[in-house]
């Protein structure tokens, strides 16, 4: 078992290859940037929530929202859940994820359509950012709800999941619960990436 700080090092390097700066949204006008990038998202897929406020739900006022900045346009963001309580992707799927209380929910992961066009390393460079705010606060344990082609390229990437059932319809598209765990499958990563 690897302890992540060579992880934390390589995300690090991810995170700032994009010329994006990553930061917690502090303010109501951050998250209101974060909520705005989740609509665009919804519309532009043409995804018909369940919701009347697709881009917000009840996780949203304790959750973390890291937004990324660009020349003053927020051009990504996601959204970190942390214990203590039921976690998003525990609520969706009627489970609890172990270690019960030490695992973060990571989602609502979204790219601008402007940025994502002309920069397809800016989703990976939102994924470190998300993963060093979860360190920075002690966990190494993630969980989520992911499409098959996040999974597919977090594997790529290196990051062993495991998937905690079928895929089911959720926000729009069909994706699956899944749990990982950087202290226990990093060296997996370092080694794709070295």
């Amino acid at each position: 078992m690897r302890r992540p700080d060579a992880l934390d090092a390589l995300a690090a390097d991810l995170a700032n290859r994009s010329g994006v700066s990553f930061a917690v949204a502090s303010t109501d006008a951050d998250r209101d940037h974060c909520f705005r990038l989740r609509l665009a998202a919804v519309t532009e897929r043409g995804w018909a929530l369940e919701s009347q406020d697709p881009e917000r739900d009840s996780f949203d006022d304790r959750a973390v929202h890291v937004v990324g900045w660009r020349d003053g346009a927020a051009v990504c963001c996601g959204r970190l859940v942390f214990p203590p309580g039921p976690l998003p992707t525990e609520m969706v799927c009627g489970i609890t994820i172990e270690p019960a209380g030490s695992v973060v929910d990571v989602g609502r992961m979204t790219v601008a359509s402007s940025v994502r066009r002309s920069d397809r390393a800016m989703f990976l460079s939102l994924l470190a950012a998300l993963y060093l705010e979860t360190r920075a606060r002690g966990y190494t344990t993630g969980c989520g709800m992911m499409a098959p082609s996040v999974r597919s390229l977090l594997r790529y990437l290196g990051v062993s999941l495991d998937v905690l059932g079928p895929d089911r319809m959720f926000q729009g598209e069909r994706r699956s619960p899944v749990r990982f765990d950087v202290a226990v499958h990093g060296d997996a990563a370092l080694a794709r990436w070295r």
